[in-house]
């Protein structure tokens, strides 16, 4: 029995991953590089922020999700027709070939193979989006609790002066 040619196959996924990777992100790309800016300057102003402005960063952070939400549940779909086709020319193909079953099956999932990475690849973009959009909510949620405590410290201070 040959030995398994681990680095290979550690090589094979490499590059396959590299590609999948490197199209979700020219597809999400647009959709992100704003909100990571944005983000990006939330967290290098933090301590700074304003009151009017942490509300100013909380209503463009919410926009941005509202963008994206749309756009998730479509990845979403995409996903799921991806799948569809992937299921359909597997059977389509196992259907046609000849010999066992195990060969059957050997030639369906190589016909399809395209089709499972396609899938892969629409499967990374919705979660890629639904991530996304579950921080932003977290970043919004988070500065809300800061804008919270800094009304709370102006409303004692205020007290104080009085």
């Amino acid at each position: 029995m040959p030995k398994p040619d681990l680095n290979n196959a550690l090589d094979n996924v490499e590059m396959a991953y590299s590609e999948v990777v490197s199209i979700a992100n020219d597809m999400l790309s647009p959709m992100f590089t704003p909100i990571n800016s944005l983000v990006g300057e939330v967290n290098s102003k933090i301590n700074s922020f304003t009151v009017e402005e942490i509300r100013n960063f909380m209503m463009r952070l919410q926009l941005r999700a509202y963008e994206i939400s749309e756009t998730k549940e479509k990845s979403t779909l995409k996903a799921e027709l991806a799948e569809s086709l992937r299921k359909e020319k597997y059977a389509t193909i196992f259907n046609e070939a000849q010999g066992t079953a195990g060969t059957k099956d050997n030639t369906a999932l190589l016909a399809a193979s395209e089709e499972i990475i396609v899938e892969s690849l629409y499967n990374l973009v919705a979660s890629l989006l639904r991530t996304k959009l579950d921080e932003l909510h977290r970043i919004v949620d988070c500065l809300k609790s800061v804008l919270m405590s800094r009304m709370q410290e102006a409303k004692l201070s205020m007290n104080g002066l009085e």
